[in-house]
């Protein structure tokens, strides 16, 4: 019984001189933060986690990084037009063929010339928040929702590269602090309802933190019912954003992670897709098929069969279209294998006599010959598939 009591109270010794600790700021950190040294923090709390001491960081220390972070962040976003020059110089046919030659989107991106010294602060405020010496129990009440909102409003920066460390702090968030979760995605989801039709610099990057978040709510239990609500009331009305060209990629690569995970919203995906769908010609077009393209490598014969009559009405004229990517892109679903050109094969009777007046026209009278050799390749892999009924639309069109 006495041993008992004096490894209780050995215990008790330990855990309040731990706790202590943790709530004194040692010399060597008082040092550091009067400096206000983004360097030699970094330095400091890189070079002890990799020693792997047991001691935490203080609560004094935690509670002044996060303040010398928010002062030195939290700032006036400074503006340039030349990003706006230039997207009414070239348009979406330039982001389109941005895609592939990357050259062309980095020569007019925005650099801010604090850069160097911000990347510095956003590399410590990560290495802080992953370092095992940082207690999240002590750390959290630093990080108050006005932390995140302040986050969030930098993603109006039309730096690049810091939107993108934006993303990867954004993240550790939504990892490290459960209890904050909801709110990081209510807030998020709040940027997107309020701009479908205005400027956001950080949509790309925002469209990309979703994924991620998708990604998570896929390894627990599979996407919740506020998120689904998001896809169809903030996500697929971005389609009718007359900025679309600048994001996407990302909102395509974004809703095909939803329906990757839930195959079953490729129905409500599509429906809202073609409820947004650009009027025939428009280069807009190319977009859409990005997104239906993906969906469909995901969607059941059951949802497909619904919707094949008005989403291969769309897609006809875009076998025809004069913007001659437009029409590669809506004849390249024909040449992609598996799951699409599985859907496409059972469903030839009801597919073929759709599309067939645009195909022959576009394979006959395109006014660039790339287009018309594509047109030629699909009319024969068609016609392989199943030859009475490719001759009976012969027969009908003539």
């Amino acid at each position: 019984m006495a041993e008992n009591l004096k490894k209780r109270k050995r215990d008790r010794k330990t855990k309040s001189s731990s706790s202590a600790a943790c709530c004194s700021v040692t010399a060597r950190e008082k040092i550091l933060l009067d400096k206000c040294n983004f360097s030699a923090l970094f330095t400091y709390v890189s070079c002890e986690g990799r020693k792997g001491q047991r001691l935490k960081f203080s609560r004094v220390f935690l509670r002044q990084s996060i303040g010398l972070v928010s002062s030195t962040l939290f700032r006036p976003l400074p503006h340039s037009s030349h990003n706006v020059v230039h997207e009414v110089q070239f348009g979406e046919s330039f982001y389109i063929k941005g895609r592939k030659a990357k050259n062309l989107t980095d020569a007019i991106s925005f650099q801010d010339p604090a850069w160097p010294d911000l990347d510095l602060v956003y590399r410590f405020l990560v290495l802080l928040l992953n370092s095992p010496r940082t207690d999240p129990l002590l750390v959290t009440p630093y990080i108050q929702p006005s932390f995140i909102l302040n986050l969030l409003g930098l993603f109006q920066s039309e730096d690049a590269r810091e939107r993108a460390a934006l993303v990867s702090v954004l993240q550790l968030l939504y990892q490290k602090f459960k209890g904050h979760r909801k709110f990081i995605r209510k807030s998020v989801f709040n940027i997107f309802y309020c701009c479908v039709n205005e400027k956001h610099n950080g949509i790309p990057d925002l469209l990309l933190f979703l994924r991620s978040v998708v990604e998570e709510e896929e390894n627990d239990l599979g996407v919740q019912e506020e998120s689904k609500l998001f896809l169809v009331r903030g996500l697929i009305p971005l389609y009718k954003s007359k900025r679309l060209a600048l994001f996407s990629s990302h909102l395509n690569s974004c809703i095909e992670k939803f329906v990757e995970t839930d195959c079953k919203l490729a129905e409500t995906v599509l429906q809202g897709m073609l409820r947004h769908w650009p009027v025939a010609g428009s280069s807009r077009e190319y977009f859409f098929l990005d997104g239906v393209e993906r969906v469909l490598l995901e969607t059941k014969p059951h949802v497909f069969q619904q919707l094949i009559i008005p989403l291969f009405h769309r897609i006809a004229t875009c076998l025809s279209s004069p913007h001659h990517m437009v029409a590669e892109k809506g004849l390249s679903l024909f040449k992609i294998h598996g799951n699409i050109q599985k859907l496409i094969k059972q469903n030839l009777d009801v597919i073929l006599p759709i599309i067939f007046t645009d195909l022959e026209t576009s394979a006959r009278n395109h006014w660039r010959p790339q287009i018309q050799k594509l047109a030629h390749g699909v009319c024969f892999s068609l016609l392989d598939m199943d030859p009475e009924l490719f001759e009976s639309c012969w027969i009908h069109m003539t």
